[in-house]
């Protein structure tokens, strides 16, 4: 029992911290706040003292799989934690045939979990991963009902709740603690599905009804869900009713398809042919001569041409830009990000790296002016999982030189 409560009150700790947990990671790039339902099946199976097998469960003479069924609503806080609200519905089962033995069992549990993202807690946070893997960790409620059989005469024994309990329906209840591990598989922004193991510890021995050895009974459910996520937000502001992105006006717009045009030109005004007069002759005597007057010529000035030297770019120093967007195996409209953004589309650059479509805004020199472009871009045009990234000869490094 000593254990158990231990158990039970750092659960509990994480539970009310860690919707509170790096909250500013949001401001700084990464996955939005969302919202996320998920329906799951899978099986239930059960570890006590009425089991054949530590814990392989058999499949005849009384079969010991069972199935379960559950529904989770949670809440992302943040690109690392989550909360979750869980009810799941199922059956356990076991036998122990030297004690000719065996229980059927019926529950309905409710916890409330958190989940941590462990690749956004090691690695870059991003929502546009096609795999992630997290932990989950929660407290709940146990009702059950349970029956003991001989395993040859199939005679009941002893029960459990069956209308005797404080539980749902007359079921016996219980406190759990629970914690597992799950794959999550995204198909797109709002659609995953995930794959999820975790056991439930209870604080007590007599779900099979057989009170002996260890002093708390355990079970599993190991599910297949699919999810949809939703309420997704970035950071907005509303004019009239109108939701747009925020937009710093720059004092000069910077041409990012075409860096060396952001040299300033030389300016050279319109220059309009000049015209020489003709200059006065003196009066001369009439004489019978026919002079012929020459008409004086008009002379054009050309304009000085102006020369507006080019720096070729050195291919052999990196280039820093700002990554806006990646997906797996699929491209991404520029259209749509110029859209959705409020960035010219010719200011949008696509590559691949690792079997990513990656896009990309700037060109800059140094890591500190990229860094400065990442910072207007996350606060002023709502990209707030705006980063850093590094090219060298056209390729995209793996990490900043």
């Amino acid at each position: 029992m000593k254990h158990f409560s231990t158990v039970t009150k750092t659960i509990l700790i994480l539970l009310i911290f860690s919707p509170f947990y790096n909250q500013d990671i949001y401001a700084q790039g990464g996955p939005t706040p969302n919202w996320q339902i998920n329906i799951n099946g899978g099986t239930s199976i059960f570890f006590g003292d009425v089991k054949q097998y530590r814990i392989w469960p058999v499949s005849n003479y009384e079969n010991e799989w069972r199935l379960g069924a559950g529904l989770t609503f949670s809440r992302q806080f943040s690109p690392v934690i989550g909360i979750r609200g869980q009810s799941l519905f199922g059956q356990l089962s076991g036998t122990r045939r030297s004690w000719n033995r065996y229980f059927e069992s019926d529950y309905m549990e409710f916890n409330l979990n958190t989940t941590i993202n462990l690749n956004n807690l090691f690695g870059t946070k991003r929502d546009d991963r096609f795999i992630n893997f997290y932990l989950t960790a929660g407290l709940g409620l146990l009702n059950y009902n349970t029956t003991l059989y001989t395993l040859d005469t199939k005679k009941k024994v002893a029960g459990v709740g069956n209308g005797n309990g404080k539980g749902i329906g007359g079921r016996t209840l219980e406190g759990i603690a629970m914690g597992g591990i799950g794959i999550d598989f995204r198909l797109s922004d709002n659609w995953s599905i995930n794959m999820e193991t975790a056991n439930r510890i209870m604080n007590s021995d007599m779900q099979d009804a057989w009170v002996s050895g260890f002093p708390y009974d355990v079970y599993n459910y190991t599910s297949l869900g699919i999810s949809y996520r939703f309420g997704i937000s970035r950071t907005k502001h509303s004019t009239m009713g109108v939701q747009t992105y925020q937009r710093e006006v720059p004092q000069e717009e910077y041409n990012f398809a075409e860096p060396e045009k952001n040299q300033k030109e030389k300016y050279v005004p319109e220059t309009q042919p000049v015209q020489v007069p003709t200059p006065v002759e003196p009066p001369q005597e009439k004489t019978n001569e026919i002079v012929v007057k020459e008409e004086p010529a008009t002379k054009n000035i050309e304009p000085e041409t102006v020369k507006i030297e080019k720096h070729p770019v050195d291919v052999n120093k990196p280039e820093y830009r700002v990554q806006i967007r990646a997906r797996y195996n699929r491209p991404v409209s520029k259209t749509y990000l110029s859209a959705k953004y409020n960035i010219p589309v010719e200011n949008i650059k696509e590559d691949m790296h690792n079997g990513y479509y990656i896009y990309t805004v700037g060109s800059f020199d140094t890591y500190e002016q990229a860094k400065e472009e990442r910072n207007k871009l996350r606060r002023f045009y709502g990209i707030t999982d705006a980063f850093v990234v590094a090219f060298k000869n056209g390729i995209r490094l793996d990490k900043l030189p």
